[in-house]
């Protein structure tokens, strides 16, 4: 394996190991291959929203099946 691209970085994040050259990104899309290394290609990004809607319909499920017998 000689030639152009040669120098690969290997990511140990997930069980794909996908072997990255400069630039590219992985099959999970998350991380990318930066000076030789694997970064995290969406660190300090938003990458989820939700609305207030959206929380007020998760503060309002009742947990009975998650505290049994405290009801």
């Amino acid at each position: 394996m000689g030639g152009l691209g040669a120098r690969r970085a290997t990511c140990a994040i997930c069980p794909h190991a996908c072997q990255l050259a400069e630039g590219q990104t992985g099959l999970c899309h998350g991380r990318v291959a930066v000076g030789g290394e694997v970064v995290d290609a969406n660190y300090g990004r938003v990458t989820a929203l939700t609305t207030v809607r959206q929380l007020a319909a998760i503060a309002r499920r009742h947990l009975k099946h998650v505290y049994v017998g405290n009801c």
